[in-house]
């Protein structure tokens, strides 16, 4: 068949990227099954014959969500896909089956020896991202350009989750005096960081147009917000999991507000996108819009759950809702809007040949979310459907992979010629 704008080397990095996404997913099933054994006993039942294993690990369960399958799921991005669009310089094989042996080494370790010894070798991973990061990310692109914001942020954040979770290691190791930090929260700086790094570069690098002068215009206005939001946020987070402090709660919370606040701005380029992006269907730039709205609408709860929870309101399980609303309801908002085009681009197919996305993850996740804040801020247990929300989230992350991955396999099949 004719050449549709498949590329032969673009087909091979998504391929390339594969062990480390599959891993992604495995650990997400199991620790999803994990958070759904905990959330039956919290409301006072014990799991069902198929979950009855879980209940000695529901202490692991934020360890496998966010060490393992959020880790994993960003690392793929980097390794491979974002290193080969920049500097045409992904991960070789070795590096990536070392990342993937040891985050799995992580999980077996965290869960079968010692914490300590889970987090060391999830700082290794981490390490091994972040050296990988120095050579392909912080380095000129293929055209030429330097490093934008967007490069020293996702650097940054790789940094900043290395030194938490190998301080960690070293508490838990007993090598150093305890410290004042709630890694489960403090762990969010990863996917947070992660997210408005990748929401806050150019979007006609996003989206494949060319540059025009309003977006040029634009572009150092929209740097100086991403920068912003992203030390706001960030440092919003960390002072929230900074447990030496009550006000720290509320002081994180009012930070994270305001950080989403000025985040979101940074992405106002997307309005300039309805008068330069003709070539861009009008249905994937309206999905994009949508979920990027959803995504700060999770954010922004999340900074006021927190400073509700920090000025005395009675939250017993806030941190629960804190952690949900940016791990699943930032992050994957974002994920379900921006990689339903960016997984076809990876591949090497052309926008107009991406389908139209569903609103079925959509909908699932954000149901998902809303019966879990409802449990988690009021105790609502709403005739027992709360217990639903965590397999929906996973059924919303799964569908959303294995419908693209099947969409990609056939326009592969029918498009691919020699790149």
């Amino acid at each position: 068949m004719a050449n549709r704008g498949y590329s032969a080397q673009a087909h091979d990095m998504f391929k390339k990227a594969m062990p480390v996404m599959a891993s992604a997913l495995a650990l997400l099933v199991f620790g999803g099954m994990v958070g759904i054994g905990y959330l039956v006993t919290l409301m006072g039942s014990s799991p069902p014959a198929p979950l009855s294993w879980t209940p000695r690990f529901f202490t692991h369960h934020w360890f496998y969500m966010v060490m393992g399958f959020t880790l994993a799921l960003i690392s793929a991005e980097l390794l491979v896909l974002l290193s080969a669009e920049w500097s045409k310089r992904a991960a070789p094989r070795g590096l990536i089956m070392a990342f993937v042996a040891t985050v799995w080494a992580s999980a077996f370790a965290y869960t079968l020896a010692s914490k300590g010894l889970g987090l060391l070798l999830s700082a290794l991973a981490t390490g091994l991202v972040l050296l990988h990061v120095k050579r392909s990310l912080l380095t000129r692109s293929w055209i030429g350009l330097p490093p934008t914001h967007y490069n020293h942020l996702l650097a940054t954040t790789l940094l900043l989750t290395l030194i938490l979770t190998l301080a960690h290691a070293l508490d838990q190791l007993g090598l150093v005096d305890p410290l004042p930090l709630n890694l489960a929260l403090a762990s969010m700086v990863l996917p947070v960081g992660a997210i408005i790094a990748v929401e806050s570069r150019d979007i006609p690098l996003l989206m494949g147009i060319p540059p025009t002068r309003a977006l040029a215009e634009k572009r150092e206005q929209i740097r100086t917000r991403a920068v912003t939001g992203y030390a706001l946020s960030v440092g919003g987070i960390l002072l929230l999991s900074y447990t030496g402090s009550p006000a720290s709660l509320a002081l994180g919370g009012l930070l994270v507000l305001l950080g989403g606040v000025i985040a979101a701005s940074s992405v106002g380029l997307l309005g300039l996108l309805e008068k330069t992006s003709a070539g861009v269907p009008k249905g994937l730039k309206g999905h994009s819009r949508l979920h990027i709205m959803l995504s700060f609408a999770w954010f922004l709860a999340a900074g006021l759950i927190a400073m509700a929870w920090g000025l005395g309101a009675e939250m017993p399980l806030a941190e629960d809702a804190i952690v949900h609303s940016l791990a699943l309801g930032f992050m994957f908002n974002v994920i379900f809007g921006v990689d339903a085009i960016l997984l076809y681009g990876h591949a090497g197919i052309p926008i107009n040949r991406v389908p139209p996305p569903t609103p079925i993850p959509t909908l699932l996740l954000n149901a998902s979310l809303l019966l879990r804040l409802a449990y988690d801020l009021a105790g609502a247990q709403l005739f027992g459907l709360v217990l639903a929300s965590g397999p929906l989230a996973g059924l919303a992350i799964l569908y959303f992979y294995a419908r693209n991955m099947r969409h990609i396999r056939r326009l592969l099949k029918t498009t691919k010629t020699p790149g």
